[in-house]
């Protein structure tokens, strides 16, 4: 009796992800405590995923971005002694996180639990470079967030992200003497989550997949 072995390959897969993104960045701290998207700026990237398995991504970004925030715009919200102040500053970001798609991802015609489109969330470590008064600053963050992204073609994909940054200090908006203020007005020290501050972007993508694996293999008898 001879037994026939049959190998039927699956379409190959691509474990990767590489394209451009864009969009706006904005700040929340001391010269704007709560409100999203005021004073927005554009905000422009490039990104790198790889796929770990059906459901997580690895990310990494780098982004050019600026913020900016005015006391003004919050007459409800004075500093002490009913100071005003304002800032703006641009920077750089180098981010990495971890996604957790809703559904598997991707074109598959043999697995039915693929989907050409899902939702996703994201947390991972973050870092803003700039130039100081002081010279070169790093300020690590954490960052968390949103987003959503669907396949337009086999290897073409397109998204929206909304993610925030929680900073560990609290002097990111303060660019010299005359808005020193914005660093710890209310004497509640840095220790302080309150205290410190965040900035956020909302963006959207365009990928290109890359990186082929090869197709799988499943044995008929």
């Amino acid at each position: 009796m001879v037994t026939l072995l049959a190998c039927q390959i699956s379409s190959a897969q691509y474990i990767g992800e590489f394209g451009v993104l864009g969009g706006v960045s904005y700040y929340n701290g001391d010269a704007n405590s709560v409100k999203p998207f005021v004073e927005n700026h554009p905000a422009v990237g490039a990104l790198l995923r790889i796929k770990m398995n059906d459901r997580f991504m690895v990310k990494f970004d780098f982004a050019h971005a600026a913020v900016s925030g005015d006391t003004r715009n919050f007459p409800e919200n004075k500093l002490p002694g009913n100071v005003d102040a304002k800032f703006e500053r641009s920077f750089f970001e180098l981010g990495a996180q971890v996604e957790l798609n809703f559904f598997k991802y991707g074109l598959s015609s043999w697995d039915k639990e693929v989907y050409y489109h899902t939702a996703y969330v994201l947390l991972g470590p973050s870092l803003a470079m700039y130039q100081d008064w002081n010279g070169n600053e790093f300020s690590p963050s954490l960052t968390f967030g949103v987003g959503y992204k669907y396949k337009l073609t086999k290897r073409l994909n397109i998204g929206v992200e909304w993610s925030m940054r929680k900073l560990f200090r609290d002097d990111f908006d303060v660019t010299d003497v005359y808005n020193e203020i914005l660093e710890n007005p209310y004497g509640t020290g840095q220790s302080s989550f309150k205290n410190n501050d965040w900035y956020s972007f909302a963006f959207a993508f365009l990928t290109f997949d890359i990186f082929r694996e090869r197709g799988k293999c499943m044995e008929n008898r």
